[in-house]
């Protein structure tokens, strides 16, 4: 769970080179390049969107969500991750990135759960988005609830990435379908190495396909320090997408 931001996330935020629009209607679709702060109509609750550059709808795109950390949701939160790390990291990818804010706490449970679907339902019926090329992804809380949702919803999620984040409690029953790349740090203070690891070699021994990279030296709240690790993960992500 995230309970505080580091002064290297605000610094990343403030000098971000990508425009931010704000946005209060997504009635009619955005398609402009840049970050986009919106309402799912009728429901209003938040999310920030990413447009890619070239977008024009006319190919199917991928499409990337992404859930925040913990902490005070304040109005488009997801904004934080989204900007620091998840959009610079795997830009390279050409996707199409929604990045929700909380309405229920946590992300791992069941209303949090409908919520994120639907606001793909809402996205998948407004924009050309590839079914064969989604992820999920998120960091700390966000982490977890990728470990909560990743194994309910194969058929939505192609392949799934958590990042400093605790596996759940029911995470070894699950037959899991969706394949899934984590990336833990040594020196987290919040999150034992330990407990990642022992559910990895629990999955992996019953043929899930989990892959772990640990790094070094990064504490819990050094979020962008993960965008290398982050950014090396894109041929995993690819050949999962094609296979």
């Amino acid at each position: 769970m995230m309970t505080k931001v580091s002064a290297a996330v605000l610094l990343t935020c403030l000098w971000s080179p990508v425009a931010v629009n704000a946005q209060t209607d997504a009635s009619t679709s955005v398609t402009s390049p840049g970050i986009h702060q919106l309402t799912l109509p009728e429901v209003g609750r938040r999310y920030t969107l990413a447009i890619p550059d070239g977008y024009t709808g006319h190919e199917p795109t991928p499409l990337i969500v992404s859930l925040h950390y913990g902490g005070g949701v304040t109005p488009f939160y997801g904004r934080g991750l989204l900007q620091s790390l998840i959009e610079p990291a795997l830009r390279d990818l050409g996707a199409i990135i929604v990045a929700p804010d909380s309405a229920a706490g946590s992300w791992a449970n069941p209303t949090s759960e409908q919520h994120i679907l639907e606001l793909l339902d809402f996205i998948e019926a407004h924009y050309n988005i590839d079914a064969n090329k989604t992820l999920l992804t998120g960091y700390s809380m966000g982490a977890s609830g990728t470990w909560y949702l990743a194994p309910r919803h194969p058929e939505r999620f192609k392949a799934a990435l958590a990042m400093a984040g605790r596996p759940q409690a029911d995470s070894t029953p699950f037959d899991w379908k969706t394949p899934m790349y984590l990336i833990s740090s040594t020196a987290d203070e919040v999150v034992p190495l330990e407990l990642t690891k022992t559910t990895v070699e629990q999955l992996q021994n019953v043929g899930a396909s989990v892959d772990l990279v640990v790094v070094d030296g990064i504490t819990h709240y050094e979020i962008p320090r993960y965008g290398p690790y982050l950014r090396a993960a894109i041929p995993w992500i690819q050949r999962i997408w094609v296979e």
